[in-house]
């Protein structure tokens, strides 16, 4: 861990290549933002302006200090836990970057995901502008990015072989971003037209016709059938004046349609008797002997008034012991390897200033150095190293760090 101005270079990030320029990630003292360090660069810094890089925000000495956006992290934390819908939509940024540099004649040697940080379903490219030796813009780069970003699932990607083809030259842009877009999902199949030899056959009318014509003939029988039956039923009861008119009611009768209605005389109600009236004489008394509860007694009354107060006067003695006995749960703690550089005698560390929630010692000797460390909270440590006979050094470090601080000592 090294100073650059007020800016602390935590981690030194491998870029591809034999290329003289490093990269490191970083931290601003004054801010508390990351930031992402290319040295040495002796051009001027460049003003660029494009939705999906890292911008640059200040040059110090022979380095380029670029913003990292807050929140977002390095892809290559995520590789192979990244939805597809998310890696094509990262895939389509990237490309819009190199395409846009490549309009603006800028370079971009380097696109690996260690420079690529990503926060929701935005990506930001770091380091465009700087030049590599090897190529101008990194397009193998971009390849290699989304196949270790996908994964085991690279070979099933919809997209491969438009992203390939655009790689080596053979699509352009637009091209590749139809494909991020639709997919190559398979067009849905149209219905078949109907095939005239395999339908089936419609019904023929005039069988139709004659079906129901034939069960119309059979309603209109058995009507005339009722009517005639009716019409004699009426003819006894009547006197012979009006049984000589039967025969014409009955032609009659015999000439109309099935909606017709003959209308019969209606016959004088019976005289019924009247229903004879039944009482059910019900019991007031169950036949069964009722048991009722006894009475609680005045000793069950007083032994419920005592127990009562009893219990809740345990509850509470129970719960004020247990908040005077320390919680057992384990402590978590977070060590940090510390490292001297050069190596030589011991140091001892001291803890200026540590984040909310933390109970280190500060201002007080907490260790020896090199060695390992443990911190009770995550955050940012403002610490002192000194050595005997050396310059004390102050330098800000972030909990948890698996890589490791290493001290220079002056």
């Amino acid at each position: 861990m090294e100073s650059l101005g007020h800016y602390l270079l935590r981690e030194r990030i491998a870029l591809p290549g034999v290329g003289a320029v490093e990269a490191f990630e970083g931290q601003d003292v004054r801010t508390g933002i990351d930031v992402l360090a290319f040295r040495p660069i002796s051009e001027p810094l460049p003003a660029l302006s494009m939705p999906h890089i890292l911008p640059w925000i200040d040059q110090e000495g022979e380095a380029w200090i670029a913003e990292i956006p807050v929140g977002a992290v390095r892809t290559a934390w995520l590789a192979e836990r990244i939805d597809l819908d998310r890696l094509a939509q990262w895939c389509k940024q990237l490309a819009t970057v190199l395409h846009w540099a490549q309009e603006q004649n800028i370079p971009v040697g380097y696109v690996i995901p260690e420079l690529v940080w990503a926060r929701g379903s935005r990506v930001w490219l770091g380091g465009v502008g700087v030049s590599n030796p090897g190529h101008v813009r990194d397009f193998p780069g971009l390849l290699n990015t989304i196949k270790v970003l996908a994964g085991e699932a690279y070979p099933a990607l919809p997209w491969r072989e438009a992203l390939e083809d655009y790689v080596v030259g053979h699509i352009d842009y637009s091209a590749l971003v139809q494909q991020l877009e639709v997919g190559s999902e398979p067009l849905a199949s149209k219905p078949s037209p109907p095939n005239p030899q395999t339908a089936p056959n419609p019904p023929r009318v005039d069988a139709l016709e004659a079906h129901s014509a034939r069960a119309g003939a059979e309603g209109t029988e058995d009507a005339v059938q009722d009517e005639t039956t009716a019409s004699s039923l009426e003819a006894s009861d009547k006197s012979p004046a009006k049984a000589a008119a039967a025969p014409g009611a009955e032609r009659q009768a015999h000439s109309k349609s099935l909606n017709v209605e003959v209308n019969q005389p209606t016959s004088p109600p019976a005289t019924s008797t009247p229903p004879r009236r039944i009482r059910i004489e019900e019991r007031l008394e169950p036949p069964f002997e009722v048991l009722e509860p006894p009475l609680p007694s005045r000793r069950a009354v007083a032994l419920w008034i005592w127990l009562i107060p009893l219990v809740l006067l345990l509850a509470g003695l129970g719960w004020w012991v247990r908040s005077r006995t320390p919680s057992s749960t384990p402590v978590t703690v977070y060590p940090v390897e510390f490292r001297l550089q050069p190596p030589g005698p011991g140091a001892s560390l001291i803890i200026l200033e540590a984040p909310e929630g933390s109970q280190m010692p500060l201002n007080i000797e907490v260790a020896q150095l090199p060695g390992r460390v443990d911190f009770d909270r995550p955050g940012i440590y403002r610490i002192r190293v000194r050595v005997q006979g050396r310059v004390p050094v102050e330098s800000l470090i972030e909990v948890p760090n698996p890589g490791g601080v290493t001290i220079s000592l002056r």
